[in-house]
């Protein structure tokens, strides 16, 4: 973002930081307090980056919205259907929670099906999309679907409520494109397409290429939820399964050398004000035509105006270190000013 538009963005949560419109008038400390109880401490997040996307948008238009191409975009003419004649905008696959996607055209599904059985999506709904000749993702932010699970467990009530809540008043949204926004320039993040306040959706580009976590299941290992279910694997915790996928992708050679490009990534991303807190090998794309990396996901991270900005660095890099064994002394040695994650 430019120095006008953070700017506008600074004034902007000045003027809101005494604001009442997310939390109805008349309500006494009681009540705000459950209130607080029930959907969490955000809301001064939530308005920062509301008035960072806004005020993006008030000052620049569909300007703020990058045009710049990105190196391992899908190509459209590379889709059957698209190739036969239907470049009209519309839905091209839905993507399941582990990832694989399934074509709505038959005449698509040998291109984008690499799996035959579909694992219903736990939270949100992410899809390919062809939208004015390019090809996205869309993401949309919903809550939790009935009956869905949190590694093998049933979400709790509170969760569900705190994620509704959040959702209807949009902090997923504006938190990721804020981030989006903030990284627009960095050749291994995708390129913010639109912005739908409607449907509460994101459009960013597809890119083209395999996750490191497919990388890991290309062991032969079971890595995906449907394959881990009925094996004593379905009782590590999360963190052990994650830490599992990164020995797997070590053992295979498959990886590259992922830890130095994440460790350079996250320091890009700290240097304009962004410290991602959802890392892991599922959200790490090897391009399929340059071999670079690409960070996909940002819809849970910190932002530099936010409150707990040093405590979302502090997790960042104990993430970093549990995960990958990464230490300050790794992020010194991909560029400059280690001391930003420490």
């Amino acid at each position: 973002m430019g120095g006008k538009s953070a700017s506008y963005a600074l004034s902007a949560v000045s003027a809101l930081e005494g604001a009442t419109a997310f939390v109805p008038s008349g309500f006494t400390a009681r009540r705000s307090h459950f209130f607080e109880r029930l959907v969490g401490n955000g809301f001064a997040n939530l308005l920062r980056v509301r008035a960072e996307v806004e005020s993006a948008l008030s000052v620049n238009g569909d300007g703020v919205l990058s045009t710049a191409p990105l190196a391992d975009a899908l190509r459209p003419e590379s889709i059957p259907s698209v190739k036969a004649g239907k470049r009209h905008d519309r839905v091209l696959a839905e993507i399941d929670q582990e990832g694989f996607s399934f074509a709505v055209d038959p005449q698509d599904a040998p291109f984008f099906e690499k799996r035959r059985q579909r694992n219903p999506r736990n939270l949100n709904l992410v899809d390919i999309v062809l939208l004015e000749g390019r090809i996205c993702i869309r993401k949309r932010y919903r809550n939790f679907r009935r009956g869905a699970l949190q590694w093998g467990k049933p979400i709790p009530l509170r969760a569900r409520l705190q994620r509704g809540v959040w959702n209807s008043l949009g902090l997923f949204l504006y938190s990721e494109a804020a981030v989006l926004l903030r990284l627009s320039d960095l050749p291994f993040v995708p390129k913010l397409r639109a912005i739908d306040l409607v449907d509460c959706a994101i459009y960013m580009d597809y890119v083209q290429g395999e996750t490191l976590r497919q990388g890991a299941a290309r062991t032969g290992a079971a890595v995906y939820d449907r394959d881990l279910a009925g094996t004593s694997l379905g009782d590590l915790s999360a963190r052990e399964l994650e830490r599992r996928e990164v020995s797997l992708l070590d053992g295979a050679g498959a990886g590259g050398n992922f830890r130095r490009e994440i460790a350079e990534m996250t320091r890009q991303m700290n240097d304009r004000g962004v410290a991602p807190l959802d890392i892991k090998l599922g959200n790490f794309i090897r391009g399929a035509t340059t071999g670079k990396l690409y960070w996909i996901d940002f819809e849970f991270a910190r932002i530099q105006t936010q409150p707990q900005w040093e405590d979302g660095l502090r997790l960042q890099q104990d993430t970093l270190a549990n995960l990958f064994a990464l230490a300050a002394n790794d992020e010194r040695e991909s560029g400059k000013g280690a001391e930003k994650v420490a």
